[in-house]
């Protein structure tokens, strides 16, 4: 049980960190966010780029994991 326990705790704490870099983070270039969202699936990593890109209009080149969803954007 303990484990479970465990297993769930990091669920949750690298999806709320996810959340607060896509919808919060003051720059798009975190590491720990970009680590995050590069490993997701397409379609949640495309969601992600497309609310960075429309939060972070200004900047200039991709964060890492979103190159090929940001000019599409």
């Amino acid at each position: 049980m303990g484990l479970i326990r465990l297993l769930l705790l990091v669920v949750v704490l690298v999806g709320g960190y996810w959340a607060y870099y896509v919808y919060a983070s003051g720059e798009p270039y975190d590491e720990i966010g970009t680590a995050i969202n590069s490993r997701l699936p397409e379609k949640a990593r495309a969601f992600a780029c497309a609310e960075l890109k429309r939060r972070h209009s200004g900047a200039v080149n991709a964060p890492a994991g979103c190159e090929a969803y940001w000019t599409r954007i």
